[in-house]
């Protein structure tokens, strides 16, 4: 077996193990995602007030999805990858726990260097709504796991496989395996300011092309941060909404033309419901669902992402309020200082987005799902 071929059949592993974690908690992110985008809508038309226990509780229904998203990721991973499931949920609430949040966040603050048992450190990460992470923790679990089972003493087995499993999996997550996405965001974010500095347009490009993988990797919010410093400083932002817009809209393209082209009858509602969540800027559902499961739609989408990023970095389109990059967040790129260009190259650079991703989803095709005999739902059967 040629080099190439091992790389080729990793990368499909690699994708098929991350649909087989996310598609579970498939539903609920679809609901999240709605649920967010009835909060935007409620909020822009003042039925509700951004200062109201009605925006508190309506947002935390449909954020409360994506803040322990964690939870539920472990539980899912750890049935993909053959460890406890209630064991792996514990650990990432072990990490979204309300005291151990607020210790980072005090500690990044002031400055405070956190160690364990005083002589481990402890890197200062954002677990809540992180993907990667949690990911590779469960992935360490699973072989922790069968090795404390194998040397526990069958009287002590169920005493000591998940007294020292828990500890080694959260202590090992917490100081190295956790950090790793950290690391990643803080690499993206120094390499997203450089290209900023020098070449304007470059950035919208990039992340318009590459916010699934940031996504997947758990990083995009390490780019927030310079949004909204823009924000603050500048009052308008050109690099991260934008781009975030393009890569959104061209999700929800793939989805439709997914929806619309594929022969699994269910399928079409997912893909419909998943298109519908990332036009609201919601893209969770829309790659995790559709996108990585069918491999060839995540492409077209990052070419038609990258595309209408580019349009709107040689543009320049400002972003002028931080609203999720959606349809919704039109009314982010209208302003009293603003042309009326402004709000129309943003239109025509989602338009570029979504036409473009569904016309290649619609005429390159993909592999449809199909089912097996097991009942098993795999990626088989070219679409077109």
């Amino acid at each position: 077996m040629t080099k190439a071929v091992e790389n080729k059949k990793f990368i499909s592993r690699f994708f098929e193990t991350l649909g087989q974690i996310f598609k579970p908690i498939l539903p609920i992110m679809i609901g999240g995602g709605l649920l967010q985008a009835l909060r935007d809508i409620l909020l822009m038309t003042g039925a509700i007030e951004p200062v109201s226990s009605s925006y508190i509780f309506l947002n935390a229904l449909g954020d409360c999805v994506f803040y322990f998203l964690p939870i539920y990721l472990a539980f899912s991973s750890a049935k993909v990858f053959g460890a406890s499931p209630f064991m792996a949920a514990a650990t990432a609430g072990f990490l979204l726990y309300p005291q151990v949040t607020k210790l980072f966040e005090w500690a990044n603050q002031i400055g405070w260097d956190l160690t364990l048992f005083g002589k481990i450190p402890v890197t200062y990460s954002k677990y809540p709504s992180s993907v990667l992470p949690i990911i590779l923790i469960v992935l360490f679990q699973s072989k922790v796991e069968p090795l404390v089972e194998k040397f526990s003493p069958k009287v002590l087995r169920a005493i000591l496989v998940p007294l020292v499993t828990m500890f080694v999996t959260g202590i090992v997550g917490l100081t190295i395996i956790g950090p790793i996405g950290t690391w990643i965001g803080d690499l993206m974010n120094g390499l997203i300011t450089f290209l900023n500095e020098r070449s304007a347009w470059i950035v919208p490009t990039l992340i318009g092309a590459f916010t699934p993988l940031l996504v997947m990797a758990g990083a995009h919010y390490s780019i927030i941060p310079i949004a909204t410093q823009n924000l603050a400083q500048l009052g308008y932002d050109t690099v991260m909404l934008p781009g975030s817009l393009a890569s959104n809209i061209a999700l929800a393209g793939a989805c439709f033309a997914v929806a619309i082209k594929t022969k699994r009858g269910q399928y079409k509602g997912v893909a419909t419901s998943a298109g519908i969540t990332a036009l609201f800027g919601i893209s969770q559902s829309a790659l995790y669902g559709v996108a990585i499961p069918l491999k060839k739609p995540l492409i077209y989408s990052m070419i038609g992402g990258g595309i209408a990023g580019f349009i709107a970095g040689i543009t320049q389109i400002k972003a002028y309020s931080m609203i999720t990059p959606g349809l919704l967040s039109f009314i982010s790129y209208v302003s009293a200082e603003a042309s009326i260009a402004n709000l129309i190259f943003a239109i025509v650079s989602a338009l570029v987005a979504f036409v473009l991703t569904f016309v290649l989803t619609w005429v390159l095709g993909f592999d449809d799902l199909v089912i097996e005999e097991s009942g098993k739902e795999t990626a088989a059967g070219e679409s077109q």
